[in-house]
């Protein structure tokens, strides 16, 4: 019997045991079906090495009708820290205008004002940390880029040299502009959650993990949630929560286990075999990803950690194993930024990487010559997609299906990535970068009207890898969870991940998501709403 069970270790299952253990007398179970993180997690350079291993859950979207019915790779860390031991480190929290809207749409006390305690509670920033917007003495170390390759900063004066402004804290007072994004980073080495929260939690005799365990079900009794069932070793296990069951296994695993467990919309799970349990039709819908679009240049000559010999690679490597510096602390995406795309009047709708390497396709495809990518990403979709079983298999992967450039009813959405690709191909014609450069590469090259680069992004788009908004929060019918981040209808269930997102935020979503289990943590700790 414990007090609290969490379902999911990663950025948010981490920031919740740690908090919700504090308290001496809560007995807290963790529960996680990947183990602990490879030292390719260690190393900011290897992120991308990491997808479609051991630790990456290795989801595929259902064929996709926008993207020439495509079946799009969808990584997910599968692993203590989860997707943030696995991601870019990239730290974004998004503009006040995204929490003043969720506020907007019902949900009281998550405006800008109300959430940006939780982000400063948690940060401790190098270099920024005594700025107004910012925090010192969190848990989270925020820093710099350690590395910074001399192509980054060409790509950076060649940003600028389009029109596009410099910009020195994204997380500041405007999101606008291009330059270096921060890094969840410390000594040279990934600083997510699993590190800063977890593993300083792990000697607290009241709390209990588990790793290489499936969550299979939320046990009921009268309408409140009473515990877990869960495999380990194959073997189902039963664990009970005295208080309550908090899922944060993030926005396909939180709604496959509601849905397993019977909590859903109820014609739809007679479909796929399970009994209704309490009647919710907002669980698993309101998908929204962060689509990407990435085209690609080679150069004159080798450039950057992709244009490494193997030799060159291993010293690279030896460096950072002896003393934690050199290429490996770099996560060679964080030259970028924010612009406005001008298809739609307002704030930076598109995200800009400056990546100095040749491989694509999250580097399944290997180029044989140097050079560079640059990706266009869009802010704010308003394509809505949907999470769906299979079958009542809790092995089975769930049926994933974000509806890119389908649920798309006026065009914006590809219009403002047609709008990123011209973009980045202004970039990449300024000087001093179209010096460096040689020609854009196949198949993005022979796209050049309107139409034929729409076409080459349905055949081409990517994720960033940022699903959200599956167990949205609100007040209305269709939510999920309450402000206080209860499940409506279900007594004692909790869920605190990126899944609660009424809509998807500007930028990448990792921060958000620390944000938001600190203050499920607030709220569970303290018995009541905020």
């Amino acid at each position: 019997m414990y007090d609290t069970i969490i379902v999911g270790a990663g950025s948010a299952g981490c920031v919740l045991a740690n908090r919700l253990s504090a308290e001496p007398g809560r007995k807290v179970l963790l529960l996680e079906a990947g183990r602990r993180p490879p030292v390719a997690s260690d190393m900011p350079a290897m992120w991308i090495g990491m997808v479609n291993t051991e630790v990456d859950w290795g989801y595929h979207t259902v064929p996709q009708a926008g993207c020439k019915m495509r079946r799009i790779l969808w990584p997910r860390g599968k692993m203590l820290g989860g997707s943030g031991s696995i991601n870019a480190m990239i730290y974004i929290r998004g503009l006040p205008s995204d929490y003043d809207a969720w506020a907007s749409m019902g949900c009281a006390g998550w405006a800008w004002e109300d959430v940006l305690p939780a982000f400063l509670k948690s940060e401790h920033n190098e270099t920024l940390g005594n700025a107004p917007l910012h925090g010192q003495g969190g848990e989270l170390n925020i820093a710099n880029l350690p590395y910074v390759d001399a192509t980054e900063r060409l790509w950076l004066a060649a940003a600028q040299a389009a029109g596009l402004p410099p910009n020195d804290d994204f997380n500041g007072a405007v999101q606008e502009g291009v330059g270096f994004f921060q890094l969840f980073c410390k000594d040279g080495e990934r600083y997510g959650t699993a590190k800063a929260f977890l593993r300083p939690a792990l000697d607290r005799p009241n709390l209990t993990v588990e790793t290489g365990v499936l969550t299979t079900r939320i046990l009921m009794d009268r309408g409140r949630a009473v515990g877990v069932e869960y495999l380990r070793n194959g073997q189902p296990c039963v664990a009970h929560a005295a208080s309550e069951v908090v899922l944060s296994a993030g926005a396909i695993g939180s709604p496959q286990l509601l849905l397993l467990s019977g909590i859903g919309p109820a014609d739809e799970l007679r479909q796929a075999g399970v009994a209704p349990v309490h009647d919710l039709p907002g669980v698993g819908k309101n998908l929204q990803d962060h689509i990407n679009i990435p085209i690609t240049f080679h150069t004159h000559g080798r450039v950057g950690i992709g244009g490494m010999t193997e030799g060159e690679l291993g010293a690279a490597v030896a460096e950072w194993t002896g003393s934690r510096t050199g290429p490996i602390t770099s996560n060679w995406a964080a030259a970028g930024g924010f612009a406005r795309s001008g298809v739609s009047a307002g704030e930076p709708d598109l995200q800009l990487y400056g990546v100095i390497a040749a491989n694509r396709d999250h580097a399944r495809y290997l180029s044989a010559r140097p050079g560079l990518t640059l990706h266009a990403t869009l802010q704010r979709p308003q394509c809505r997609g949907e999470i769906r079983l299979r079958s009542a298999d809790p092995i089975e992967q769930p049926a994933i299906d974000p509806r890119y450039l389908a649920d798309d009813p006026n065009g914006t959405d590809l219009a403002t990535l047609v709008a990123g690709v011209k973009l980045n191909r202004r970039i990449a014609a300024a000087l001093p970068l179209r010096e460096l450069i040689d020609a854009e590469i196949t198949p993005s090259a022979e796209a050049q009207s309107h139409e034929e680069i729409g076409e080459f992004i349905r055949g081409h788009c990517t994720t960033l890898y940022h699903p959200a908004g599956t167990c949205r929060m609100g007040t209305d019918p269709s939510a999920v969870v309450d402000p206080a981040l209860r499940v409506h209808g279900v007594a004692g269930l909790y869920v605190a991940d990126a899944s609660i997102f009424p809509r998807m935020v500007s930028g990448n979503t990792n921060a958000p998501t620390i944000m938001v289990a600190e203050r499920a943590a607030a709220v569970i700790a303290a018995g009541r709403e905020f």
